[in-house]
């Protein structure tokens, strides 16, 4: 079964750009970690991207410069019909975080 491509709306660019360009306070960076813990928890997986090491490992490691690729996860996460409420949860707490920015 193929999934269909993500559209991103103009808020979600505008979001995505903001964490491109503002330095990130450590409370979205907590909301990143806690996505990524989920989906790992959850054995989230994308058709159509790879990624050189698991959702743990980028917890673990993450950087400033990883949010808006964190971000266009939970977008992709929030555009599901079945995902477990938990994974839901923490990509909506993400988003909310990045427009309090």
């Amino acid at each position: 079964m193929q999934h269909k491509k993500l559209h991103i709306d103009e808020n979600a660019k505008k979001l995505i750009k903001k964490c491109e360009d503002k330095e990130i306070d450590t409370s979205v960076m907590g909301a990143c970690r806690v996505l990524l813990e989920e989906m790992d928890r959850g054995e989230v997986e994308f058709s159509d991207e790879k990624y050189d090491e698991s959702y743990i490992e980028m917890a673990q490691t993450i950087k400033p410069q990883d949010v808006p690729k964190v971000l266009i996860m939970a977008f992709k996460i929030k555009g599901r019909s079945k995902t477990e409420p938990e994974l839901k949860i923490a990509a909506n707490r993400l988003i909310r975080a990045i427009e309090a920015l």
